[in-house]
């Protein structure tokens, strides 16, 4: 089952191995409110050194391993919450959730070779405006940890900013919300608070710092029809954050790709934002009664 909320009530009593528990009425109330204040901490708390160090407050240099830190802010709130609210059941489903591949082939298929195959198109259309091919000798590899080995940095962007992101945006906060919302209003929330959490990266990270004041409206655009397409594919997918991970860590991948030009992500980017548009109908049509089931575990 999807991650269980208890009703309302003031306090609340729950089972957790076996016991009763009592749970405050206002986290009952507002889980996704807990879990946003909480992933904000956790992130915040780990990038301050960074930003601290960016912005020339300190004299020491931060190491950059501080930003894969923070990018867990989101899933140990979802399970922190997960587990006052639902104990070890809600824990253990949302866990289950993240390996869950059985009946979902062919959606995990898209979530690795759908951010690949449109890499490559965005690689001709390049080749045809730029009337020359981009240096791709370094694809997949990272600028912001150069020292990692290609693997390496492919599975630690799945761990840190696949799963860490999306076990709280795609795993606990879009069902949760789900239980009152639409598919789509519950998009549009996550992507605000998904966007909020990046607030401290405006004055750390190098492209962000470069981007002017109003760059923040496109950057928060992208990720409201990124929310809806990973909305859409987890719904799809019959609740499995294995694959809203996969396909997160695999778009990052490729459109943070060092290339000659600039034009790979754009297109990427303007690809994605049709996709997402093109489904705000079937997101809308899906009200809050029409949470998925995931597949027995068996």
């Amino acid at each position: 089952m999807l991650l269980g909320l208890q009703g309302r009530g003031s306090p609340l009593t729950g089972t957790r191995a076996g016991s009763q528990i009592r749970i405050p009425a206002w986290l009952a109330r507002h889980p996704v409110l807990a879990f946003t204040v909480l992933a904000y901490a956790i992130s915040w708390i780990c990038w301050l050194p960074l930003l601290a160090d960016r912005q020339d407050w300190v004299s020491w240099s931060a190491s950059p391993y501080w930003h894969l830190g923070g990018a867990l802010g989101p899933a140990a709130a979802a399970l922190a919450v997960t587990a006052a609210v639902a104990g070890r059941s809600g824990v253990t489903d949302m866990l289950w959730r993240t390996v869950a591949w059985r009946g979902r082939l062919g959606w995990l298929g898209l979530a690795v070779l759908g951010p690949l195959v449109l890499f490559a198109a965005a690689v001709l259309v390049a080749r045809v405006v730029d009337g020359s091919w981009a240096d791709l000798s370094r694809f997949g590899a990272s600028t912001e940890y150069p020292v990692l080995p290609l693997a390496v940095f492919w599975v630690v962007n799945l761990l840190f900013y696949g799963y860490g992101e999306e076990i709280g945006w795609r795993g606990f906060a879009q069902p949760t919300l789900q239980r009152r919302h639409s598919a789509l209003s519950a998009a549009v929330i996550v992507s605000a608070i998904w966007a909020a959490w990046h607030l401290p990266l405006f004055g750390i990270t190098a492209t962000y710092r470069a981007m002017p004041a109003i760059g923040f409206l496109g950057f928060y655009l992208s990720l409201l029809v990124g929310s809806f397409v990973l909305a859409w594919l987890y719904l799809r997918s019959r609740a499995s954050i294995l694959v809203v991970a996969v396909f997160h860590a695999a778009f990052d991948i490729a459109t943070t790709t060092p290339t000659t030009t600039t034009l790979i992500p754009a297109i990427m980017g303007v690809v994605i934002t049709l996709a997402g548009l093109a489904l705000i109908p079937s997101l809308a049509k899906t009200r809050p009664t029409d949470l998925p089931e995931p597949a027995p575990r068996s």
